[in-house]
């Protein structure tokens, strides 16, 4: 039968912040209706229901910090069981809460049906969960300690005596019950549990992680859920009474199956952040490879996993986790430091575990950009995170200034509501994140085209079995800085010196690996490419790694066979040798390539025989926008549609597309013909819908700007728009040719209103047409 509301008349008649230690008998002090109340339940047979809350350590800690910050926290107690009351018991009528005695509350509860042992010891821990964690929140931030909880419980009772009598009886059982061991195995609560962790109902949410420069997807935190309307409906409830119970391990092997299961496969190199707890970690059972059979069964690899340690609780035993640790990273897992800024946070402590990622706590994140004590504490993790080599992930953004002065930071990554909020099937980022302005990148700015085997160096090759022994004598006797573990002539992994230097050079290490295969500590997921591969492509991806990575050799293979390895210092000396002549000729506003390597980019697909597409971008009614704004927002505009551009040519064309700025509001895009028209509409939408941010409020609602037009005479023009002509060409042609056919196409792209691309409809350039009188004019395509 479901149970009402807990009532609000004389919900409470003690008084919580008082310091005079109270006996059973002050009881006599209850206010008469609830007295009275109580004494009409025990006549009539009903048990009342008494919890005791108490700090065990309460005496220590006023020895530690004092008389009146004890007292501060005993009264922050009080508040907590006064607010706890109406979530853990609601439906009970509670007729008394007041301090027992020093360190210790009261609390005396009515139910008109009666109450259950049973049913008041699930109540007790519930308390005890919720009441605890609290308390702690404000008692680490007062002192840098936590403090224990101790719930007892116990059946008021007519015992043939006075309420005083019975209340002093129960409040004696249930401090042994407190201070004793609880069986919690009787409690209906922990079948409940049981069955949320060996059935479906426990489930992951999954909240992606992105690079706040870029916005590239690096993975996704697994969150875990239980059922709604449950008592374990919140996580926080879920690993609060695990740990109570001793049953964290079982809890946390059900949560990571349900992320991996639900996960639906990752990019190679997209990583799953899974939570663990530091008591977990040095778990007999969680060593037996159970977490990498799981992953193998969804092609995955342990280089996919980042295990994040949660700042939150203490380690026990520092070097058995700290061993087990290097355990797991021999294997590729990676490690992150959850919650940075809170609770048992160190520097000794992150110098300690050397995580690949930090990932700061959202209480230094909101407010961060008004806040510049939050700030220098962020600037200096970003600094110490390069320092030690490790990545820097805000949580919890939900603001775009927290965003902006996140990024202006050097913040590496973040994750937020304002990106995406936790769901399942996985959610994609905001797309305000994807239309955000960003810098260019720089491998669209330059095309070499110099393929990366003519970069290739020699690069030793040793057996998967080979022991790391011989591995470390060889890097040391020779000037190498790497070699490639290769079998039946495909490449397996790779070890780098500093690396490995770093491994044998951890707690443990030397007696852990130094006899071991050298599968063991290789890195399995080396950067590999084909020696057919463009340098600036190649580059691209290496620069894209993991910051430990960034240096490490790429490993270079012809048809899936080891040819040797290219230095990322070599592949980007060759670039810097490219991109000084290309430099001569871009242009010095977007920094795009300007008419030389345009050309120069044509002529080779030309002769190479490629089929290309070339798209040439104009804008309408800019002249008219350039004077009536001035030259500074004209140079804006002519940024904001490069940036377009450069964004669309990433995301919907090919790797080998090209942006380039022929002069003032005229650029031109090369790409594959199958994925022209996407890219066109990709940028015709985006500038439409971005465009009117750079005119007056009152030119965005007239949808016109009233202005003098080349003919000197005042009109009404529309707001800028772009227009797109695609022309194809295929095999050798005349740059004048090409020429020729785009300012056909893009005159009547521009006769076309607003934003529209057109696409030329005849033979592609250099194919001979079949019906040379056809000569039908583009279908133009605007934005929807």
């Amino acid at each position: 039968m479901a149970k009402a509301a807990p009532r609000t008349d004389n919900f409470f008649q003690g008084r919580t912040g008082s310091r005079r230690p109270k006996s059973a008998r002050s009881f006599s002090f209850m206010q008469a209706p609830a007295h009275q109340a109580a004494q009409e339940d025990l006549s009539r047979g009903r048990a009342l229901g008494l919890l005791l809350v108490s700090l065990p350590s309460f005496i220590l800690f006023r020895k530690l910090f004092g008389q009146d910050m004890a007292e501060k926290v005993m009264a922050q107690l009080g508040e907590i069981l006064r607010s706890e009351c109406n979530e853990c018991l609601s439906g009970y009528r509670a007729l008394y809460l007041d301090r027992a005695d020093d360190s210790s509350f009261t609390l005396l509860l009515r139910d008109g049906e009666g109450l259950s042992l049973d049913l008041l010891a699930n109540r007790a821990l519930q308390l005890k969960l919720g009441a605890r964690n609290r308390l702690n929140k404000q008692v680490m931030g007062l002192t840098g300690q936590s403090l224990s909880l101790n719930v007892g419980y116990a059946l008021v009772e007519d015992r043939g005596g006075s309420l005083e009598n019975s209340v002093y009886q129960a409040i004696w059982d249930a401090r042994q019950i407190g201070e004793g061991a609880l069986s919690y195995n009787q409690l209906s609560l922990m079948n409940e549990f049981h069955a949320l962790i060996t059935g479906p109902q426990l489930h992951a949410v999954y909240q992606p992680i992105v690079g706040l420069s870029r916005g590239e997807v690096l993975g996704w935190e697994a969150l875990a859920r239980g059922p709604e309307e449950s008592h374990f409906a919140h996580p926080q409830m879920m690993f609060e009474f695990a740990e109570e119970v001793g049953n964290l391990f079982n809890l946390e092997r059900a949560c990571r199956r349900a992320a991996v299961d639900g996960l639906g496969g990752l990019e190679p190199e997209q990583k799953l952040f899974l939570n663990i707890h530091p008591q977990t970690v040095g778990d007999p059972d969680f060593k037996n490879g159970e977490t990498k059979r799981l992953l193998a069964r969804h092609g995955l690899k342990p280089g996919n996993v980042v295990f994040e340690i949660t700042e939150r609780h203490t380690i026990r035993d520092f070097t058995n986790f700290h061993r087990t640790l290097d355990h797991y990273r021999s294997q590729g897992y990676l490690v992150a430091i959850d919650d940075a800024g809170t609770g048992y946070s160190g520097l000794s402590r992150m110098a300690l575990i050397r995580p690949d990622y930090i990932k700061v706590d959202m209480s230094l994140i909101h407010g961060i950009e008004s806040n510049p004590v939050q700030r220098a504490l962020m600037e200096t993790l970003v600094t110490l995170a390069e320092r030690i080599g490790c990545l820097v992930v805000a949580e919890g953004i939900q603001t775009a200034t927290e965003f902006s002065c996140l990024l202006s930071m050097g913040v590496h990554y973040g994750q937020g509501f304002l990106i995406a909020r936790p769901q399942s099937p996985k959610p994609p980022p905001s797309p305000a994140l994807v239309y955000r302005p960003r810098p260019v990148p720089r491998e669209l700015e330059w095309k070499c085209s110099l393929p990366v085997g003519e970069l290739l160096e020699s690069a030793p090759a040793v057996n998967p079995t080979d022991q790391v022994r011989q591995v470390k004598a060889m890097l040391d006797a020779s000037p190498i800085s790497g070699v490639v573990v290769v079998e039946d002539g495909q490449p397996q992994g790779l070890v780098m010196s500093h690396h490995l230097d770093r491994q044998l050079g951890s707690y443990y290490g030397t007696a852990l690996y130094y006899e071991r295969p050298v599968s063991r500590v290789m890195d399995s997921n080396p950067l590999v490419a084909e020696d057919s591969t463009p340098v600036e492509v190649v580059a691209s991806k290496a620069m894209s790694r993991e910051r430990f990575k960034v240096y490490d050799h790429i490993v270079v293979t012809r048809q899936g066979r080891f040819r040797g390895v290219v230095s990322v210092q070599k592949m980007l000396d060759a670039l810097a040798r490219v991109q000084v002549e290309m430099a001569k000729g871009a242009n010095p506003l977007t920094g795009l390539p300007g008419g030389v390597a345009l050309e120069q980019a044509i002529e080779q697909r030309c002769g190479q025989g490629r089929h290309t597409s070339l798209i040439y971008v104009d804008l309408d009614h800019f002249k008219v926008f350039n004077d009536s704004y001035g030259f500074d927002q004209g140079d804006k505009m002519l940024n904001l549609l490069a940036r377009i551009l450069v964004w669309a040519a990433k995301r919907h064309g090919e790797a080998q597309s090209m942006v380039g700025h022929v002069g003032g509001d005229d650029f031109v895009v090369l790409t594959s013909p199958n994925r022209a028209e996407r890219l066109c509409r990709a940028v015709v939408r985006c500038f439409q819908r971005l465009v009117p941010g750079l005119y007056s409020e009152e030119d965005r609602k007239r949808g016109h700007v009233q202005a003098k037009g080349r003919d000197g005479r005042l009109g009404r023009y529309p707001l800028v728009s772009a227009s797109l002509g695609i022309v194809d060409c295929q095999g050798c042609v005349d740059l004048g040719e090409i020429g020729r056919r785009a300012a056909e196409v893009k005159r009547y792209a521009k006769s076309q209103p607003g934003n529209v691309y057109v696409r030329d409809r005849r033979s592609p350039l250099g194919i001979s047409e079949e019906n040379p009188s056809e000569t039908t004019p583009p279908e133009p395509k605007t934005s929807p």
